[in-house]
């Protein structure tokens, strides 16, 4: 194992970096009040490339992996843009960009993956309904085919960006439930004009992610063509299956990311202020648990890199991907926590920034996959003991 990162991945790091920091705390704080998007850094990162990272080089892309995107997502989230910088990414590299890239028809790759390699497109993915989340085989949002095209109607929630998003990657029901052998059957995903006049959004107020907004999304009989079926009718399991590691493996890293920025000012904190004639950091209660804080982000970022490398290559990473996502987002909001505590009053403060990104990484212990269903799955299918719920 080499655990040295190559020139490549260095010159991302460096040159991902040095753009985020063209936008300062000041910026995101200001989105985050006001819950806007963040239009003037989407188009800087666009006009540089970097949500082409993994399409091949023939749609206008870098042609690289989940590993580079990952560099990419954990580089925006340390360097300052937080969650909501990193996820933007996420959404557009991995929802849409590695799902069409994998699964979609030629007819979607030629129009779909040139324009989101440029980020003139915004995506979002609609899998979670007020009776389903982590139970996905309980969707009841319905695709009827109807003359060669399919009719989607239904109600999702908690859906990041719908309303502003040009494409949506819907997870529907075309056979019911009770009408297939297995109960991974009857799902099927597609890709849906997020601007048709029978998608409708409501957005969610919250407490995280603010600067992207949450939303109930209805759609109303969208009609949708077959070739926008992403990967094959009835079996989108498979293909959700692919989706949902890669996206463990890039909230881990983003999670990471914006665990090592608050440690980062947790630290700075603690070397400067000064209480009874000594900087704080020099007592055991601020040292000890930021040294820990530490320890569990860099164990954390080394399994979601080791589960980006095995998606890369094609073998199973279903477990590597759910630890990286329960380590990453576990060390990272301790990071958070603990960094409010260092700073103690001004932890509350806006203007110190912490507060904020404390909001943000509290999602993560409860999306995409809630805690207790890594717990869950590590027991039944990597321990072998029986069934849990």
């Amino acid at each position: 194992m080499d655990f040295e990162e190559t020139e490549d991945h260095l010159l991302i790091r460096r040159t991902v970096s040095e753009l985020v920091r063209e936008f300062p705390d000041q910026y995101w704080r200001e989105r985050d009040a006001k819950g806007e998007f963040p239009r003037e850094f989407w188009n800087k990162m666009a006009e540089k490339g970097w949500f082409g990272v993994n399409i091949p080089e023939k749609y206008g892309g870098s042609g690289l992996g989940l590993v580079e995107a990952s560099i990419v997502i954990h580089e925006v989230a340390r360097s300052g843009g937080g969650v909501p910088a990193a996820d933007l990414f996420m959404r557009t590299l991995l929802f849409a960009g590695q799902t069409i890239l994998d699964y979609g028809s030629a007819t979607v790759k030629e129009k779909y993956l040139p324009k989101i390699a440029q980020g003139q497109l915004i995506c979002s993915f609609a899998h979670t309904e007020p009776n389903a989340g982590v139970n996905t085989f309980d969707v009841t949002t319905s695709a009827e085919e109807k003359g060669g095209r399919y009719h989607i109607r239904g109600q999702k929630i908690w859906i990041t960006l719908a309303h502003m998003a040009d494409v949506i990657i819907v997870v529907a029901r075309t056979t019911p439930k009770d009408k297939v052998e297995k109960k991974s059957e009857g799902i099927t995903l597609f890709l849906v004009n997020g601007k048709d006049q029978h998608v409708r959004t409501s957005k969610i107020p919250g407490m995280a992610l603010n600067t992207l907004g949450s939303n109930m999304v209805f759609f109303d009989g969208v009609e949708v063509p077959a070739e926008n079926i992403i990967g094959e009718k009835d079996k989108g399991w498979i293909c959700l299956s692919s989706l949902l590691n890669a996206e463990r493996i890039a909230t881990a890293s983003m999670s990471v990311g914006v665990g090592e920025l608050v440690l980062e000012r947790a630290v700075k904190y603690a070397k400067e202020r000064v209480v009874f004639g000594r900087p704080i950091g020099m007592n055991q209660a601020i040292q000890f648990p930021l040294a820990h804080c530490k320890m569990q982000l860099e164990a954390a970022k080394l399994m979601a890199l080791k589960a980006a490398w095995l998606f890369d290559k094609k073998k199973d990473c279903a477990f590597e991907a759910n630890v990286a996502a329960y380590l990453g987002a576990k060390a990272a909001f301790e990071a958070a926590d603990r960094a409010v505590q260092t700073l103690g009053g001004m932890g509350f403060a806006k203007e110190y920034d912490v507060e904020r990104h404390w909001r943000d990484l509290r999602l993560f212990r409860t999306a995409p996959v809630p805690e207790e269903m890594v717990l869950n799955y590590v027991g039944q299918h990597v321990l072998g003991l029986p069934k849990s719920f």
